[in-house]
């Protein structure tokens, strides 16, 4: 048995594991060497499920990951689902009301390995050359008729963001809603997202520990941004990228190198230290 027998390291995509576009190459040689002793290395990202294809070119031992910040657990070696969760339809209305203010907001509907824009603009197409989407524009009529794991909204300013986000807050919901971001092409690019009541990247951890039979104490991650701060909280060990906001830092046990430095290699690094592999 391997050393991170037993163990899973649940990872986020942008930022962490990757920016603009870019994975270390170390990051993929001390992933292959957490595998080969016997972890259980695992997405956790809020990327839909068919949009980690530049992942999956460069790593090639990926276990069942966690998608859409937690709406759905996708097997991608056996290209299954494991376990989804949907938008209540009650609450589509939302989308409609962003729709009708005017402002210059993308929008899309992610609906499994579907992706549905519904106001297509310039960040919507940066965004989905970047995660290598493909994309169909439709109605939010035609939009209704499908079952909805998450929305995001793609802005241009923040002074657009901060509108929606006012609207929304005044609406009775059973959606949550979390600030989510990317750097692409050197620019760091602001989104906002629907998801559904009580789905996060750590709720969908405790069914994929139960899934990859993950032993007590051996449950590894590592974020970059909101959408990771409950992760990081629910991890026996848990690492930031230099560079991440204070007020989750604080809650890491380990501060790695910047992302594009190889942040996790280096956390992977000081993991094998902690087992008195190195």
């Amino acid at each position: 048995m391997g050393v991170f027998s037993g163990c899973l390291f649940a990872c986020d995509i942008d930022g962490t594991l990757l920016i603009n576009g870019i994975i270390n190459p170390r990051n993929i040689e001390k992933i292959e060497y957490f595998v080969s002793e016997g972890g259980c290395f695992s997405l956790s990202t809020g990327r839909t499920v068919g949009a980690v294809g530049p992942v999956l070119e460069k790593i090639k031992h990926i276990s069942p990951s966690i998608v859409s910040n937690g709406s759905m657990i996708y097997d991608y070696e056996n290209k299954r689902v494991l376990n989804e969760l949907f938008i209540d339809k009650s609450d589509y209305y939302i989308v409609k009301k962003v729709m009708d203010m005017g402002l210059d907001v993308g929008i899309e509907v992610h609906s499994g390995d579907r992706v549905l824009t519904l106001c297509r603009t310039a960040e919507t197409d940066i965004h989905q050359k970047y995660e290598w989407l493909e994309s169909t524009d439709i109605s939010f009529t035609q939009a209704e008729n499908y079952r909805w794991n998450k929305v995001v909204m793609l802005f241009s300013n923040i002074a657009d963001r901060d509108a929606v986000k006012g609207m929304i807050a005044k609406q009775r919901t059973s959606s949550d809603f979390i600030d989510t971001s990317a750097v692409i092409a050197g620019k760091k690019r602001d989104y906002y997202e629907q998801f559904p009541k009580g789905v996060s990247k750590a709720s969908a951890l405790d069914r994929l520990c139960e899934i990859l039979k993950v032993k007590k104490g051996c449950l590894f991650a590592m974020g970059d941004y909101y959408n990771d701060l409950e992760m990081i909280k629910k991890a026996d060990i848990s690492a930031v990228p230099l560079g991440t906001p204070d007020d989750i830092r604080q809650y890491a046990d380990y501060e790695t190198v910047r992302c594009e430095d190889g942040a996790v290699a280096d956390f992977i690094d000081y993991l094998a230290k902690k087992k008195g592999m190195i």
